[in-house]
C-alpha cells in the first residue's frame, strides 16, 4: 500500500509523462564509482546513465522540497523504453536526507554502493581535494583528519565521516529492503572485476550472457592519480561563486597532470586505524560480505 506522498509522487510522474528511475550509484566517493558508471555506459543498448553527477537528492537547492523532480528526470528524456536509466553521485551515500527523498519518489529504485578501505578512501579524497583546489596544499593530511569533527559534513573538510559506511547503509536500510541495495568491493573490482561486474549486471536485471558475449565485461580505469600543475589557480577556481559545479570541473581538468601520490605516513594510518577499527565488522554484519580492511 502506497502512502500519501508516494501516491502524490506517482501521480506527478504520470501527469508530466515522467518515467521511473531504475538505479542510482550512491557512492562511496573515491571508491571507483566513476569507473562503474563508465562500465554501465559501455552498454548503451541497455542503459542510459546521466553524464554528470547530479547531486540532486542531497542538495535542497536542487531537490526544492520535491518540486525539482521534473527537471531532474528531464536528464533521462532521451532514453528508449528498452533502456534502464540512472545516475551516480557519491554524495548520496553519506547524506542524511537522500534515503527518505529517494524512497518518497522512487521506492523501487535499485541502489549500488562501492566500498573501499575507509582509511585509503580518506587519503585518496584528500589528494583529490588538493587536486581540485578544495584543500589548501599547506594543510597536511593529518591536520585534515584531526579536524573532521570540527568540519563535520563539510565536503573536503570532513574526510573521515564518509568512511563510516555502516551508519550510512543503516540509513538506507530504514527505507529500502536489502534486496534493493547492492554493495560492491572496490578492491575486488580492481583485482577480480568479473565477479563484481557480473553481480551488478544481474542486480540490474540484465541478461548476463548477452553482456558477456558483447565483450564489455571490463572495468575501465577512471580518475587515476593526478596532480594540479597550478594549485593556486585551481584553488581560486574552486572558490569562485561565478561558475557552476560542472564548469569548474571542466576547467580544473585542464590543469591536471600525471603524478604519483606519496604513501600515507605511518602516524596518519595509526590515527585512522583507531577511528575505523570496528568498521569492517559492522559492514560485514550488514552486507554479508567479508570486508577485511587493514590499516
Amino acid at each position: 500500500m502506497l502512502c500519501f506522498d508516494e501516491k502524490k509522487s506517482l501521480m506527478m510522474m504520470l501527469l508530466f509523462g515522467m518515467r521511473s528511475l531504475d538505479f542510482l550509484i550512491i557512492g562511496a566517493q573515491k571508491a571507483g564509482t566513476t569507473s562503474l558508471r563508465a562500465f554501465l555506459e559501455s552498454m548503451p543498448n541497455h542503459i542510459l546513465v546521466a553524464k554528470t553527477e547530479q547531486h540532486f537528492w542531497n542538495r535542497e537547492a536542487h531537490y526544492n522540497d520535491g518540486f525539482g523532480i521534473t527537471g531532474y528526470m528531464e536528464k533521462f528524456n532521451q532514453a528508449s523504453e528498452n533502456q534502464l536509466v540512472g545516475e551516480k553521485s557519491p554524495s548520496y551515500l553519506g547524506s542524511y536526507e537522500a534515503p527518505a527523498r529517494i524512497h518518497k519518489h522512487f521506492p523501487d529504485v535499485k541502489l549500488i554502493a562501492v566500498l573501499r578501505n575507509p582509511a585509503e578512501r580518506a587519503y585518496s579524497a584528500y589528494w583529490h581535494g588538493r587536486r581540485v583546489g578544495a584543500i589548501d596544499p599547506k594543510t597536511s593530511f593529518l591536520k585534515s583528519i584531526q579536524d573532521h569533527r570540527k568540519n563535520h559534513g563539510r565536503p573536503y573538510g570532513d574526510l573521515v565521516t564518509p568512511g563510516f559506511y555502516s551508519q550510512h547503509l543503516n540509513r538506507y536500510h530504514e527505507f529500502f529492503p536489502k534486496s534493493q541495495l547492492l554493495v560492491l568491493d572496490f578492491q575486488q573490482l580492481l583485482s577480480e572485476p568479473t565477479l563484481e561486474l557480473t553481480q551488478s549486471i544481474s542486480f540490474l536485471g540484465l541478461d548476463l550472457e548477452t553482456i558477456a558475449s558483447s565483450g564489455t565485461l571490463v572495468f575501465p580505469k577512471r580518475n587515476v592519480a593526478r596532480v594540479s600543475r597550478l594549485p593556486a589557480v585551481s584553488r581560486y577556481i574552486h572558490k569562485s561563486k561565478l561558475l557552476t559545479y560542472n564548469n569548474k570541473s571542466k576547467i580544473l581538468k585542464r590543469f591536471l597532470k600525471a603524478g604519483d601520490i606519496p604513501p600515507m605516513e605511518p602516524e596518519d594510518r595509526l590515527y585512522l586505524s583507531e577511528i575505523f577499527k570496528d568498521e569492517d565488522k559492522k559492514v560485514n554484519a550488514l552486507t554479508g560480505r567479508n570486508f577485511s580492511w587493514e590499516y
